[in-house]
């Protein structure tokens, strides 16, 4: 790496530093580049050089604290939990990390969760590592055959995931519920997937 290379990569993380803070203290509605521009001290053109916008921005900052809060929880997962346990160890430590501040989550959702994964790269990446890795809990629950060799593990992992964005939601567009109430309603949401509610059977 050159010298001009380092002093980009430099701009570029004193940049998101100044946001991640900026946006905590002030939202992401009331935060501006020139904000973020004046306490980095650099130009608001610098800004968008680095960053085409201040949700480009402000994506890239949270999906680093989104990531780090996962793989933390990841890495916490006690040993020998049975795999409904498992999703919910998951499901419910992110539902906590973004009630720690859901105005600025809720933020974040509305501004990327109806936009092409082209314009939300960071995001669209980590919804789909996540999938991926519930993809191979499946698989590895295959091979102890307490899940159906037949069941496609993509599939059911995308549809858990799913019932998950819908919890996380409710979280944001409910906030007179808790995380234990929504955590509840996911858990038996996601049992009665797992348990299935179709018989197969004919009306006679």
């Amino acid at each position: 790496m050159n010298r001009r290379e380092a002093s980009k990569n430099e701009t570029r993380r004193l940049i998101s530093t100044v946001a991640r803070k900026l946006f905590a203290q002030k939202g992401m509605e009331e935060c501006t580049i020139r904000d973020i521009a004046k306490k980095a001290g650099v130009s608001p053109a610098s800004v968008v050089v680095h960053f085409k916008s201040k949700t480009a921005l402000f994506e890239e900052v949270l999906s680093r604290d989104i990531g780090n809060a996962l793989s933390e929880l990841i890495t916490s997962m006690p040993k020998g939990l049975a795999f409904p346990d498992r999703l919910m160890h998951l499901a419910k430590g992110m539902l906590r990390f973004y009630d720690k501040n859901r105005i600025l989550y809720r933020a974040l959702l509305r501004h990327t969760i109806f936009e092409p994964t082209s314009e939300t790269p960071n995001i669209s990446k980590q919804s789909e590592e996540y999938v991926q890795f519930l993809s191979r809990l499946m698989e590895e629950q295959k091979t102890r055959r307490i899940i159906r060799s037949e069941v496609d593990s993509t599939v059911a992992a995308a549809s858990i995931f799913f019932l998950y964005l819908g919890a996380l939601t409710m979280l944001f567009r409910m906030p007179e519920m808790t995380v234990e109430t929504i955590a509840d309603l996911l858990a038996s949401m996601t049992n009665q997937y797992l348990k299935g509610i179709y018989t197969g059977k004919k009306r006679a």
